[in-house]
């Protein structure tokens, strides 16, 4: 956990001396345009968005309360720097390359740029931030997206043929949701009505008290045959060792390197296989990923469902065991689409976002779905990657996904 905590503030501080960069450059290129027609109220923003990192700061060391408003101005003020200076750069290339195409660039002293290249970079830079902006708000607001699947397993036993299973990860409670928020979700989900719930961790973000927002909005929930869960790396770095008991005690039906029989009134049988996330290792000698055991109680004629928080443990004897195996953690990156787009996640995980099939011929048909979750981590921002939730149907067939919608 001292690691995981260690990369964390490292990544933090990094993005906090750039943040501090780039609203100095900002300030400099707003008063390189002339007087500010806002004069004093300019100021004062500037001054305020500069303290914003010594309040985020004092916060994550509890000497100030962790108030979500401030943290979302800053994440979202930093967004729309980062956001500005990339369409600047990209706007201010527009006059250049005219110059260049129209050979004027050849006679111009000294490579000098552009007379008009800094209002192309204000304009691309205010074009961009705007669109990502109201990517990014309209991600916030709107209803979750239900991605339906409809996956066919050769040899399943008929009794399981339309069982749903209703995939939902990294809600991250209290950390940039409000509970009006997570009503909506839970609304949702109690609407989708599936057989199985299944939720592959990060429930909470920060702190203890999340648990008992947790419980409160999604314990009621259930699916027809039950509802399962593992833990994910925050509930490890928020409570320690003792995070199962805290989260079963919250209502959270923690799975951890053990399998739970479920069994419909028509007498099919699902074994949901639950894989402890690698933080708890830094925890305790008896929490992390332990497969072997999870894998204790499956028999050979059982429909096997496994669920782990990330997606790096499914290959090897959790893929060869698990017809169908749901993770989480990756987000998606938050920024970007599915396969085939791309997105922030693939540039650090092999299985970054979807669906995906086992490329190992003794796996035939067996299947990894990473969600790219409901929540936020870093930054409140999504362009592209929409909060989702997975209802996935199963059919007996020959072992293709023959749906999406």
């Amino acid at each position: 956990m001292k690691d995981h905590r260690r990369r964390f503030l490292r990544i933090l501080w990094s993005a906090l001396v750039l943040y501090e960069i780039l609203n100095v450059l900002f300030i400099l290129l707003l008063r390189s345009r002339g007087p500010a027609p806002l004069g004093e109220g300019v100021q004062l923003f500037s001054l305020f968005s500069m303290l914003l990192p010594l309040w985020l700061i004092l916060s994550f060391r509890d000497v100030l309360p962790r108030v979500r408003i401030f943290s979302q101005t800053f994440f979202l003020w930093y967004f729309a720097l980062g956001s500005f200076w990339i369409g600047a750069g990209l706007g201010a290339l527009v006059p250049v390359v005219k110059t260049l195409l129209s050979g004027e660039g050849r006679s111009a002293r000294g490579g000098a740029l552009p007379a008009d290249y800094s209002l192309w970079a204000l304009q691309g830079g205010g074009f961009l931030t705007l669109l990502l902006l109201v990517s990014a708000l309209g991600a916030r607001f709107l209803p979750p997206r239900l991605i339906r699947l409809t996956l066919s397993f050769e040899g399943l036993d008929p009794r399981l043929d339309g069982l749903t299973v209703l995939h939902l990860s990294d809600l991250h409670v209290g950390a940039w949701q409000g509970e009006g928020r997570l009503r909506t979700i839970a609304e949702f989900v109690k609407r989708t009505a599936p057989d199985i719930l299944a939720i592959t961790g990060d429930v909470i973000d920060h702190r203890e008290e999340e648990a008992g927002i947790f419980e409160r909005i999604f314990a009621p929930l259930s699916g027809n045959l039950g509802t399962v869960a593992v833990l994910g790396n925050h509930e490890y770095w928020t409570l320690g060792k003792e995070s199962c008991a805290v989260m079963r005690r919250h209502g959270f039906p923690v799975l951890k390197n053990e399998s739970r029989l479920l069994e419909t009134g028509t007498g099919g049988k699902v074994r949901v296989v639950g894989v402890d996330d690698p933080a708890g290792a830094e925890c305790a000698p008896d929490c992390g990923p332990n497969v072997e055991r999870a894998l204790t109680e499956v028999r050979p004629d059982e429909f096997v469902l496994a669920l782990v928080h990330q997606p790096t443990l499914w290959e090897g004897p959790l893929c060869r065991k698990a017809h169908l195996t749901l993770a989480g953690h990756t987000h998606g990156g938050q920024i970007g689409g599915h396969p085939p787009l791309p997105s922030l996640a693939s540039l650090f995980f092999r299985f970054p976002v979807g669906l995906f099939s086992s490329p190992d011929p003794h796996c035939r048909g067996h299947r990894l779905h990473v969600s790219a979750g409901l929540g936020y981590y870093g930054i409140p921002v999504r362009v592209g990657m929409i909060p989702e939730m997975t209802l996935m149907t199963l059919r007996a067939g020959s072992g293709e996904k023959s749906g999406e919608k």
